[in-house]
């Protein structure tokens, strides 16, 4: 008798952005399991309000290019080699690999990556360890991301789970 291959349920990340941690020009939250289990903080652009099921031009009319958090909603992660972080030297591990964001409306090229600071974001998601009460930035990016990737993303795509991301 054949063995019944049943398809792994899906990996899924929320990031709940904190108004009260956020300012001007940046946007911290926690990302969690959806279980509620505290992976990292993270640390975006500025949130606009925008959401997933507004109408592109309503998006485009509050987006600031490079400047603005994506809409909230739920988004599959996909992952792809990127062309300006491949050769890092934490990326090696990974062939390049970083997890992108699909099909979020108005924006492209969205991921997750280290970084430190707002104007380091253009719209993506940075992981970060701390964010020790410095508004507008994280700390120790580069780790949060390698135990983002080692523990939770990369085990998942290799098991060929789908990874979704939810934006509260």
């Amino acid at each position: 008798m054949a063995a019944i291959k049943t398809k792994p349920s899906p990996l899924k990340i929320r990031v709940k952005r904190n108004a009260y941690e956020s300012g001007a020009g940046y946007t911290h939250a926690r990302m969690t399991t959806d279980e509620g289990g505290f992976l990292c903080w993270t640390l975006e652009p500025e949130d606009r309000g925008l959401l997933q099921e507004m109408a592109l031009p309503q998006i485009e009319r509050k987006k600031v290019k490079g400047k603005t958090a994506i809409p909230k909603g739920t988004y599959r992660v996909q992952m792809r080699v990127s062309p300006k972080f491949k050769d890092k030297w934490y990326a090696k591990e990974y062939g390049g690999k970083f997890p992108y964001l699909c099909d979020v409306p108005g924006f492209s090229g969205i991921m997750i990556h280290p970084l430190n600071r707002p104007e380091e974001t253009a719209g993506c998601i940075g992981p970060g360890m701390l964010h020790a009460g410095i508004r507008g930035r994280i700390f120790d990016s580069v780790q949060a991301w390698q135990d983002l990737m080692r523990f939770y993303i990369w085990p998942a795509y290799q098991r060929k789970q789908e990874i979704w991301i939810t934006i509260e």
